[in-house]
């Protein structure tokens, strides 16, 4: 199936308050069916990190040009966040503009339940080969059957990028953490990144995908 035609991403992630994790579950779940209306967001993802202290979760959401992210930003579940900040987290939240590098979204009808979370930060002198990495292992992600959606992320302005990829079942996501683009990312991360990639599991808590 070819790449979704997105370019464009926000990257939100939700620090919650100890006490309100159900709430901003249920927070993502209404963002869900607010989201369905705006025909410019093509891919919108809520998810929570598992096993993650302080509770966190993530927004990540795409779009083809800057007038639809510009009107996400602008739209009735932005205004809902910003509304509900200060009583459902404990900071932020932190809303990070990317551009998609790369990307490959397949048939999701049957819905995605897994994830991980990838945060990179390059040395000053590869953010390039970063860069080159990240749209090169595009073909290896395609031949990933039960690789569902995968994204490679750039934060302009930064040296850091992000990869967040779904999976249908915890299955899919232990194939690709052995699969050959995990594998070439640890062998190459003390010659490109100043730290250790950091990777975190998360589980979908609700998703809308066009594509």
């Amino acid at each position: 199936m070819p790449s979704s035609e997105v370019s464009l991403a926000l990257f939100v992630p939700l620090i919650a308050k100890t006490d309100r994790v159900d709430d901003v579950a249920g927070f993502l779940g209404k963002g869900y069916e607010l989201v369905q209306a705006e025909p410019d967001t093509i891919q919108w993802f809520g998810a929570k990190y598992d096993d993650h202290t302080p509770p966190t979760f993530l927004i990540l959401d795409t779009f083809r040009a800057e007038e639809g992210r510009g009107a996400h930003l602008t739209g009735k579940v932005a205004e809902a966040l910003l509304a509900n900040a200060d009583a459902l987290l404990a900071a932020g939240p932190e809303i990070a503009k990317a551009v998609v590098l790369a990307n490959n979204v397949r048939d999701t009808s049957a819905g995605v339940k897994n994830g991980l979370r990838v945060l990179l930060e390059a040395k000053p002198e590869t953010v390039e080969a970063v860069r080159e990495f990240l749209t090169g292992a595009l073909p290896l992600v395609e031949d990933e059957p039960e690789t569902l959606v995968w994204y490679a992320l750039e934060f302009p302005g930064t040296n850091r990028f992000a990869i967040v990829d779904f999976f249908a079942d915890d299955a899919g996501r232990t194939a690709h953490l052995n699969g050959e683009v995990a594998e070439a990312l640890f062998a190459n991360a003390d010659m490109l990144l100043a730290t250790p990639p950091d990777v975190k599991k998360i589980s979908v808590v609700a998703a809308n995908v066009k594509v």
